[in-house]
């Protein structure tokens, strides 16, 4: 995943430098830019134990971080392209008990182990502007690229999985700008429920944006995402979890 977090960065790089190369007619192509931070909390169960993500392994809400990069164009019939890395990596220290199961290897006594969860994970999105008026709809797919783990270490023993996996999702957003004001709402989801992965991730947010430069404008978005997650022995993981809480970003739009 080193080298899609690579792409991104060069993308939110070399992108303005090259709409500048572009005809007059790229006026009309709108590149958007930003990054946040996502204070999330986890709740539910991992592993063939269900091994309680708050009571068993101490974790609590912990900032991440996310990048993203958009860019809409005039052509119809070719889509828009979003795309968003997102940290998602909860450390901590708990006491399991002789039996903790997390990928069929039982821990044989109790132990003190080190925790890690991480499901980190980069989106492509391909989506078409069906309105865009006061209120905005998009509709696309999502591709969405895992590149995490979860493992128990401890002295004597240790458990380990990595979640290295690509599933596709269904892609919505509706917006609307607030009358008199300089602030839109808006609510995102990306939906898939196939096989052995369920996910429902959401977010809604409001936007407040000002004139940062004469061709630049800037936002700052305040919202709520929820991720639900449920994995049946996929890449030898099963999950039944969610992570919530508010976040903050910035925004660019050129």
């Amino acid at each position: 995943m080193i080298s899609l977090r690579r792409m991104l960065v060069t993308a939110l790089i070399l992108t303005p430098v090259s709409l500048t190369t572009l005809p007059a007619s790229a006026d009309f192509i709108g590149l958007y830019v930003g990054g946040g931070f996502w204070k999330a909390s986890p709740e539910g169960d991992i592993g063939r134990t269900d091994i309680n993500l708050e009571s068993t392994l101490n974790l609590d809400e912990q900032n991440n971080q996310f990048v993203f990069v958009a860019i809409e164009h005039p052509i119809p019939i070719l889509p828009n392209v979003r795309a968003q890395h997102s940290e998602m990596e909860w450390n901590g220290n708990a006491l399991v008990s002789a039996g903790t199961n997390l990928n069929g290897n039982p821990f044989v006594t109790d132990e003190q182990v080190a925790v890690s969860v991480d499901l980190t994970h980069t989106d492509t999105t391909l989506y078409y502007e069906i309105m865009d008026n006061v209120i905005d709809l998009d509709l696309g797919i999502t591709a969405r690229s895992f590149d995490g783990e979860a493992s128990l270490v401890g002295a004597t023993q240790q458990e380990s999985i990595e979640l290295d996996a690509v599933g596709p999702l269904l892609y919505g957003q509706v917006g609307v700008d607030i009358p008199i004001t300089a602030l839109s709402a808006h609510v995102l989801v990306n939906w898939t429920n196939i096989d052995k992965f369920r996910l429902i991730d959401w977010a809604a947010q409001l936007t407040y944006e000002f004139d940062l430069l004469p061709a630049v404008d800037a936002g700052l978005i305040l919202g709520y995402r929820s991720m639900l997650v449920e994995l049946d022995d996929l890449d030898d993981l099963e999950a039944d979890a969610s992570f919530e809480g508010y976040f903050l970003a910035l925004q660019l739009h050129f």
